[in-house]
């Protein structure tokens, strides 16, 4: 194996550890050694392939799970009905799946409960373009006659729902330490979040 090789597969393993650590720990709680250890990689590897920890959280953002969701949603053969049950399906999958889910969003549902510096680039890069493509979506369910303002509080409260089973679910557990996040109650909460969140737009449009 040559010493390039070698390189790489440092840094992708330095990556992939990244993303374990500040998943589970924020960015605050992630620590440079903690993330050599498992990436079995020596405690100055960090800086020399990233720079910094800040680059290397940078680095382990990648939102390629979300693009995918939405590129496959735009494409689906389906009403904007169905497609926003698909939406919410698929993103409380890769919020909540802990064999699936992705753990970009883990990092991200971390960083918007404590936010660094970096929630910037999140924002940028993810959470604006999904802001704009669920803003269409609510927009072809409701139609112009609900103004611009009504559709973003709308779709606020459906990231707010779907957000709230990640962010709470320390909470959740303790009062209801039965709960676990299997595929059927995955299923379940987004089939709930759709009929909710579907009946109150269907409302607004009506209204």
């Amino acid at each position: 194996m040559t010493e390039a090789q070698v390189c790489e597969q440092t840094r992708t393993r330095l990556v992939e550890a990244a993303r374990e650590v500040f998943s589970e720990c924020g960015f605050q709680g992630a620590t440079v050694r903690e993330i050599c250890r498992r990436a079995e990689a020596n405690v100055a590897a960090v800086n020399y392939h990233f720079g910094s920890k800040d680059e290397l959280f940078a680095e382990a953002l990648n939102f390629s799970g979300l693009k995918a969701l939405q590129r496959a949603n735009v494409a689906a053969d389906a009403c904007p009905e169905k497609r926003l049950r698909l939406f919410i399906r698929d993103f409380m999958l890769l919020l909540l799946d802990e064999n699936n889910a992705t753990s970009q969003c883990r990092m991200m549902a971390r960083e918007l409960a404590e936010p660094t510096p970096v929630l910037d680039k999140i924002v940028t890069e993810a959470i604006a373009p999904l802001h704009e493509f669920l803003g269409h979506l609510v927009f072809e369910i409701v139609g112009d006659k609900v103004s611009e303002t009504e559709r973003r509080r709308c779709m606020f409260s459906l990231f707010g729902q779907c957000l709230f089973y990640r962010n709470s679910y320390p909470v959740l557990q303790r009062l209801h330490p039965e709960l676990r996040y299997d595929l059927d109650e995955i299923e379940a909460i987004a089939q709930h979040i759709a009929d909710f969140s579907l009946a109150a737009l269907r409302a607004k449009k009506s209204g």
